[in-house]
């Protein structure tokens, strides 16, 4: 298993590093129009150019590594392509090989059903002032799948980060790099998740936001301004708790950094690094 894994990070980040090199160039000589750079040190500008790229690209690349690694724990068969719980007929054509979609004959457009969503939000949103901790959770948010759904003939479709079965249960996943949304995309991104696991109208579900690492340091209190809109920790898998619900039995987070931390070194990545610098000077 832990040859697989790392088999999964170097080829993925072996991609990402190409990708960040074929256009290296065009985005350095894109910076020298900025003047707030101009006075600074151009091998200082291109590591800027460089941790830009590779945090924007990285996290695509980190999404696609845990689909892989929830299909060595869980199997291929358990983390598809198409999500279809209740077996639907459809003609969607299969997405991208690295991509999920969920296929619903719910409209998730229908505007009752956002203004139930919305409404079902600001009622249960919390507000830390108050010391009141929002009471969006696995059992409250059943009663989004109570009364009468907007069901359609035709077949709908959203796409979603990560969705697998655990052998009893449907998770889905709204997956960020830190989690650290500012005041207007959290409420957008919680809604998108509750939208999907209405539009699954599957009981069996589980929806989390999940981060790829704690920003706040692992062992501290994850803070983050969704945690107005869905309860904490209730609804959440941030960093380690992400990794260890879909790392195989016997490795865990840490055996998993050290994985990636092997496999970054592997693929020469400062080396890369320091050829695309000097190809600015």
């Amino acid at each position: 298993m832990r040859d697989r894994i790392f088999q999964i990070v170097e080829n993925e980040f072996s991609s990402l590093i190409e990708k960040i090199q074929s256009d290296f160039i065009t985005n350095f000589k894109a910076k020298q129009h900025n003047f707030l750079l101009k006075e600074l040190d151009p091998l200082m500008s291109a590591h800027m150019v460089f941790v830009s790229s590779f945090e924007s690209k990285s996290g695509n690349s980190i999404q696609k590594v845990a689909k892989e690694v929830a299909k060595l724990r869980y199997g291929a068969e358990n983390v598809p392509q198409i999500v279809n719980p209740h077996q639907l007929e459809h003609n969607v054509q299969n997405p991208n090989e690295h991509e999920q979609i969920i296929v619903s004959n719910v409209d998730m457009n229908n505007p009752e059903l956002q203004g139930k969503i919305a409404e079902f939000m600001t009622r249960c949103e919390g507000d830390s002032r108050k010391k009141v901790c929002c009471s969006v959770n696995h059992e409250s948010i059943l009663e989004l799948l109570d009364g009468e759904l907007p069901i359609s003939n035709e077949i709908h479709t959203k796409p979603v980060d990560l969705a697998f079965w655990d052998g009893d249960e449907l998770n889905i996943m709204e997956i960020k790099a830190g989690g650290n949304l500012d005041s207007s995309n959290a409420p957008s991104n919680a809604k998108k998740l509750l939208t999907i696991y209405t539009g699954l109208n599957y009981r069996k579900t589980k929806p989390y936001f999940a981060t790829i690492y704690h920003k706040d340091g692992e062992g501290r209190t994850w803070s983050g301004s969704i945690k107005k809109y869905l309860q904490y920790p209730h609804m959440f898998l941030v960093g380690s708790a992400f990794w260890n619900k879909i790392l195989p039995e016997g490795i865990d987070f840490n055996e998993f950094t050290r994985i990636y931390n092997e496999a970054i070194h592997q693929i020469n990545l400062n080396d890369k690094l320091n050829e695309m610098i000097r190809s600015c000077s």
